[in-house]
């Protein structure tokens, strides 16, 4: 990729795994009580579940904490399941996704200290059908196996063909790197109005709010504050306009409360209009693609 500071050499990509031990296992004709050609084709056999529900909600729960915090960080990419974000979050993000790996693999550990009990519990409560539960459920060490918290980081460009490769195969990377940039291309367009989106929603929250009159919380105004810092932390686009008209607003903001704010009729005015010209400028989208021709003039996967 070209060198000059304001290319896809800012950004990485990033996938996110979590892992965790299903617990089910596949329901059969046995289960209900028939023969294998007692059940009707329309009826899909679902699943029994090995251990109790709240464990499950736990990890789930811890899961989509961690890639919350990954998507609200992060653009998406041209794969599914992965995300793009700028090298410089890059050690922050993943100082935070050690805190949350430390807490996930911690419940872990009190689950498999406690499934014996589990199972014990579960041969209590389902004595008729355990026989066909117990072989279901793996050895403490295998279970241990089965939760995992990891993520892995790639740089974005294309492959590369070694020297004197097959012209076929050098025919096919050509082309898969072709259409890797394409996808690049479109990803950053993407990026612009999925940053952008973000923005027109808080700042018409706010301006609305003022508008009809209604309560501005501190939360409200605070959404603001964190919005303009979100912004210009993935802003690596040169989307100047937007970022402007926020940091502007902003400044309005700071040192400003629901106190200072309710019955500040000129104040709710002035940020009312500044809330207005942010969202006018982020819901202009008819100029993304003069900021995104900008960026992809810098892609070079070669």
């Amino acid at each position: 990729m070209k060198n000059n500071g304001n290319g896809f050499e800012e950004m990485v990509a990033i996938q996110l795994a979590v892992r965790s031990w299903p617990g089910q296992a596949k329901l059969s004709a046995e289960d209900l009580g028939l023969q294998e050609n007692e059940v009707p084709e329309i009826f899909r056999l679902g699943n029994k579940r090995l251990y109790p529900e709240e464990w499950r909600q736990t990890f789930n729960q811890l899961a989509g904490k961690a890639r919350s915090y990954l998507n609200d960080l992060s653009y998406p990419f041209v794969v599914e399941y992965v995300r793009a974000i700028p090298k410089r979050n890059l050690a922050r993000m993943v100082e935070r996704l050690e805190e949350l790996k430390a807490e996930y693999l911690a419940r872990a550990e009190e689950f498999v200290a406690h499934y014996e009990a589990i199972q014990e519990q579960w041969r209590e409560k389902y004595p008729d059908i355990w026989p066909r539960l117990a072989p279901h459920y793996p050895t403490r060490s295998q279970l241990r196996r089965k939760f995992d918290f990891f993520w892995s980081i790639f740089e974005l460009k294309g492959a590369e063909v070694k020297e004197g490769s097959a012209p076929e195969i050098i025919a096919a990377y050509d082309q898969a790197r072709a259409d890797l940039e394409a996808r690049y291309q479109d990803m950053v367009e993407e990026a612009l109005i999925y940053l952008r989106k973000k923005v027109l929603e808080t700042v018409t929250n706010l301006a609305s709010r003022l508008k009809d009159g209604r309560i501005v919380r501190n939360d409200t105004l605070e959404s603001v504050r964190r919005m303009e810092g979100w912004f210009k932390d993935l802003n690596i686009f040169g989307d100047v306009q937007v970022e402007e008209a926020l940091t502007q607003l902003r400044a309005a903001i700071n040192g400003t409360d629901y106190e200072t704010l309710k019955d500040n009729e000129a104040l709710k005015q002035q940020l009312a209009d500044l809330a207005d010209q942010v969202a006018a400028v982020a819901g202009k989208l008819d100029d993304v693609s003069a900021i995104s021709g900008n960026y992809k003039r810098l892609i070079d996967l070669s």
